[in-house]
């Protein structure tokens, strides 16, 4: 008799790929004529903005161009500051090593290494820097693993293992267009920014229909005092992306970014045309399932098995809404006037703390202070923020995709002391790994020779000890071992039932 070997391919997680890449920045940035002359650089900031984010071919390719931006006072009377940009484009092309990777968008983030500007002529700007581009691939492992066994005395002990697999990555570039007022007389715009509020996200059969809300800030300053002020202008978005393959089975998480804000006066009219370029990205994930053998033995002849590892990604937690950070700190000028204040942050990455696992993100609070002569500064307070709770596990096992981005922040002044409230909205989910133990080989070896053997064995088993085990240990089979001891299995598989401590009988096998 010959034993009967069922196998399937089955795809797992296996493991993460990431990468830090130096994208150094040289270049000067000439302000044109009719802008007033540099008389103090007050910040400069380097920020990505990816274009095309790409794994084809074993290969990760990525371009955009790095926004280099100039915050300084001129020698003008009052507090003005004033805002000029350079952008510097770049390209890479990394090879993956070797392995199976899913075509599609990595998770890129990154991270400013250094930025150093000085002032060569009252209209030229030397700027040397440097940002750490980093980008994350899931490997893909593919496996043979055993099914299902029959024949030649086998007892097999199957499980059923679930989780979830990213089927489907896309990111678009897109566009959208408003009414935005215009700039209340004294004050011009120094600056527009912007965040991607996601509302819903419909699978359908090739497509997903995203719904949500582009949330721009628009940074005005006073010509006279240099107040900076704020205005909110939200733009709701409705985009529907075709992606073969999903089904309304599936789950979608999406994440979008502000690119770039234009705003153009119309003419004749008291209002202007507010353009928004803006980057969706969409993961959909589906859920899996499979029954593999994860152990087995011949009651006939001796067994060699090859066990094997398969990892599949687990939903541990949903990370959406808002989370409330506020900084407290002396001023560094005690006399000083805070005109305003912007935040960076960095992507919300897995660490470790001890025997569990938590998310923490890095940011920084940029607060424009004036002193009392009218000199302009930037006082940057960096710090942490991080969602509530903590995950067993390590960062090994763990894939977070989640998307960042400031919707509110206020500063002020009180006494001495600055004051920085903000409100971080985060988007999306903590994905970690289950590890399953599963057959990807038997072998079957002598006979057993059993012809002057009991047929009946009496076991004294321990608490918790499985009977799959015990009876391998005696070349039985769980069913009858079961069966002789009156064991109640509530009609699971017998190799499933843990037994107290008793006393058993356990026939040999027939």
């Amino acid at each position: 008799m010959e034993l009967k070997v069922f196998k399937d391919t089955i795809a797992s997680y296996g493991g993460r790929w990431e990468t830090r890449l130096e994208l150094p920045v040289e270049t000067e940035i000439l302000i044109p004529d009719y802008l007033p002359a540099v008389f103090k650089i007050v910040k400069c900031l380097i920020t990505p903005v990816v274009l095309q984010n790409r794994v084809s071919g074993g290969r990760w390719q990525s371009e955009g161009y790095l926004r280099c931006t100039v915050y300084y006072q001129s020698e003008e009377p009052g507090t003005r500051l004033l805002r000029t940009e350079q952008k510097f484009a770049f390209e890479k092309l990394v090879e993956l090593p070797a392995g199976q990777y899913a075509d599609g968008p990595a998770q890129v983030w990154g991270e400013p290494e250094y930025c150093n500007c000085r002032a060569v002529s009252e209209h030229r700007i030397d700027l040397r820097g440097a940002y750490i581009l980093c980008a994350a691939v899931a490997v893909r492992r593919e496996s043979e693993l055993l099914t299902a066994l029959a024949d030649c005395g086998i007892e097999q002990y199957t499980r059923t293992m679930q989780g979830l697999q990213c089927a489907v990555t896309e990111e678009k570039t897109l566009t959208a267009e408003t009414a935005a007022a215009l700039p209340s007389t004294g004050e011009s715009v120094l600056d527009i920014t912007g965040s991607f509020a996601a509302g819903s996200a419909a699978p359908a059969t090739g497509q997903v229909s995203v719904q949500g809300t582009l949330q721009i800030q628009i940074c005005s300053q006073n010509t006279d005092t240099g107040e900076l002020t704020v205005r909110s202008k939200d733009l709701a978005v409705q985009q529907t992306l075709e992606l073969p393959g999903v089904t309304e089975d599936d789950t979608a998480l999406v994440r979008g970014e502000v690119l770039a804000c234009t705003l153009s006066a119309v003419d004749g009219a008291g209002e202007a045309s507010l353009s928004v370029t803006w980057k969706l990205r969409v993961e959909v994930w589906r859920s899996v399932q499979h029954t593999v053998v994860a152990d087995a033995y011949s009651t006939l002849c001796k067994t060699q098995t090859v066990q094997t590892v398969c990892r599949l990604l687990q939903k541990t937690a949903d990370l959406t809404g808002r989370i409330p950070v506020t900084l407290d700190d002396d001023l560094p000028d005690a006399e000083g006037t805070v005109l305003g204040c912007f935040v960076t942050l960095g992507a919300l990455c897995a660490a470790q703390a001890e025997t569990h696992l938590k998310l923490l993100g890095k940011g920084t609070a940029h607060v424009f202070i004036s002193d009392a002569r009218g000199e302009l500064t930037c006082y940057d307070k960096a710090f942490t923020w991080q969602p509530d709770g903590l995950w067993p596990g390590s960062t090994d096992g763990a894939w977070p995709s989640v998307g960042a981005s400031v919707a509110r922040v206020a500063s002020s002044k009180n006494g001495t002391r600055l004051r920085v409230d903000l409100e971080i909205e985060i988007s999306g989910a903590l994905f970690q790994t289950q590890s399953f133990d599963a057959l990807c080989g038997v072998e079957l070896g002598e006979e057993y020779d059993d012809s002057d053997g009991p047929a009946l064995y009496i076991y004294y088993a321990r608490q918790g000890e499985r009977i799959f085990d015990i009876a391998r240990r005696y070349h039985a089979r769980a069913r009858d071992l079961a069966a002789a001891n009156h064991l109640d299995t509530n009609g699971d598989p017998p190799q499933e039932l843990t037994t107290d401590t008793a006393c058993l009988l356990i026939p040999a096998a027939l």
